[in-house]
């Protein structure tokens, strides 16, 4: 079960948001009065799909998935990683969660009341930019992966997803997944079948070394070429 403390300096944390030096100092305090950070385990739901936006979520430390629950399988839509907002689209949309989000790793997590963000971000320009920044970002992430879902082949689209954990998310060639190969395929939006086949055959002619959950892009170049070909 997730355990909570309250914050004790905003200003001072090594994982506060660049947006929060876009306000004032009462308006910061504002922020930390209603913060709750919470210690989640890996494994444990931050939230639900379908369940009503009550605080803002910013992910300090660790890692989670966000996905969107099927019927008969999950797409992962995005892996996020420390000092970032999470779920900004839902705040500022419907108040509704479409996607759940679930730790990858224990993971600390700032949950701030939704209405002080959001009276914030009313009356203060530079620092509703940059929150809506966060959510222009996500967003153009998303409508890329859907292209790639709809137009790349199964190699160029599993070829794309190394290169961008390797080069944007873990921001080294040698990383640690901490997707079982079944998210992995999730992510992907293939079988975990395929998945398997295609990370075999990477291997094979020496494009990716495997060791267990660390990934090594050992040629980087020809990894581009497949995902551009698709």
């Amino acid at each position: 079960m997730a355990k909570f403390t309250h914050a004790n300096s905003c200003n001072t944390c090594p994982y506060k948001d660049y947006a929060l030096t876009k306000l004032q100092t009462n308006d910061v305090d504002l922020i930390q009065n209603s913060c709750l950070i919470v210690n989640f385990k890996k494994g444990e739901n931050v939230c639900k799909q379908g369940t009503e936006v009550t605080h803002a979520l910013y992910l300090a430390k660790g890692s989670v998935k966000l996905y969107i629950e099927g019927k008969n399988k999950n797409l992962i839509l995005k892996i996020i990683t420390q000092s970032k907002y999470i779920g900004l689209q839902s705040l500022f949309g419907d108040r509704i969660y479409q996607y759940t989000i679930t730790t990858l790793e224990d993971s600390q997590i700032c949950m701030i009341n939704a209405n002080i963000i959001l009276d914030l971000a009313k009356k203060n320009v530079d620092y509703l930019f940059e929150l809506t920044r966060n959510i222009s970002e996500s967003t153009n992430f998303v409508y890329k992966k859907i292209i790639d879902i709809n137009q790349k082949q199964l190699r160029g689209r599993l070829a794309d997803v190394l290169l961008h954990f390797s080069e944007n998310v873990f921001k080294s060639d040698t990383f640690e997944l901490k997707l079982t190969r079944k998210e992995l395929a999730e992510y992907s939006a293939m079988s975990m079948e395929n998945t398997v086949r295609i990370l075999n055959e990477y291997k094979k002619d020496g494009i990716i070394g495997i060791e267990g959950k660390i990934f090594t892009i050992k040629q980087p170049d020809i990894l581009r070429k497949v995902a551009e070909l698709g």
